[in-house]
């Protein structure tokens, strides 16, 4: 597999986490001119933050093996969005037919934080061994993926969520009492996930992990299922094309995926149950 010859506005890109992953490039929007599998120099792959996200860390002497896109400015641009965390250096990357080429890379080079690191989920994990089998990812990349500790994808008695609505709640409308209340035109996001209405007055939760997660709401809309579907895509459940296409079990794990963000995000306490709204499942 090789990569097809840049233009002067193109921008090789190597992608080490969700990015590798074809469903979850789709999920996002992001559409590479072409990908091939190749390794970056200078480099070392670690599992940092509380969800265990992939980083590329500058270690001289060290390289990692994982997915090369050539990508025009305004695909570079929306990616520059989504990973509003990190910075963007410049590496050595050779494709497995040997050719080098200058390529970009998301690091936290000069990020600091207290955050505790964690392994990665299951669900993350899984999602970058499927994208980096794949577009046929150097084999000991692979078994560095399969054999990792991470956190297992919890059981559906496990799941967390915000309670169930009263039951004299208001049944309400996603097109009249949800989607109008963005968090960014008002001072309020209403949020829609299993059969019911969450709402958090934005003034009220500080830093920047809950300020990122309004971004992904202009998006991908406020039907939860939807948005973290694209967002966090777990091979297990995959991205459903409606609310109406989720099982009951996934829109728990989703409810719980929500749950388990706003509490890393430090937003759980600010969260009110305010509302039913009409939801039909798969089975």
């Amino acid at each position: 597999m090789t990569i097809m010859e840049s233009s002067p506005c193109d921008t090789y890109y190597f992608a080490i986490g969700s990015m590798m992953n074809p469903q979850s490039m789709r999920n996002r929007r992001i559409h590479p001119k072409s990908s091939c599998p190749a390794e970056l120099f200078g480099f070392a792959l670690r599992f940092s933050g509380v969800l265990g996200f992939a980083d590329a860390v500058p270690a001289e002497g060290s390289s990692i093996h994982g997915v090369l896109h050539l990508v025009d400015a305004e695909t570079m641009a929306r990616l520059d969005a989504l990973e509003i965390a990190y910075r963007r250096v410049n590496g050595q990357a050779r494709l497995y037919d040997g050719t080098i080429v200058t390529a970009t890379v998301y690091t936290k080079e000069a990020f600091t934080s207290t955050q505790k690191d964690n392994p990665p989920q299951q669900r993350y994990l899984e999602l970058l061994i499927e994208g980096a089998k794949h577009f046929k990812v150097h084999e000991k990349q692979i078994k560095f993926l399969e054999n990792h500790k991470c956190v297992p994808r919890p059981q559906p008695h496990a799941f967390k969520s915000f309670g169930a609505a009263a039951a004299d709640a208001p049944l309400m409308s996603y097109e009249k009492d949800v989607c109008p209340f963005n968090g960014r035109d008002t001072p309020n996001l209403r949020l829609a996930v299993n059969g019911k209405v969450l709402e958090i007055f934005v003034k009220n939760v500080e830093g920047t992990l809950f300020k990122n997660s309004l971004n992904f709401y202009k998006q991908f809309g406020q039907r939860v299922e939807m948005a973290l579907s694209r967002i966090m895509y777990d091979p297990k459940y995959g991205c459903p094309e409606s609310v109406e296409e989720c099982t009951r079990e996934q829109s728990a794990y989703i409810e719980h995926n929500l749950y388990h963000n706003s509490e890393v995000n430090t937003s759980i306490d600010h969260f009110q149950v305010i509302g039913r709204i009409h939801q039909e499942y798969k089975d």
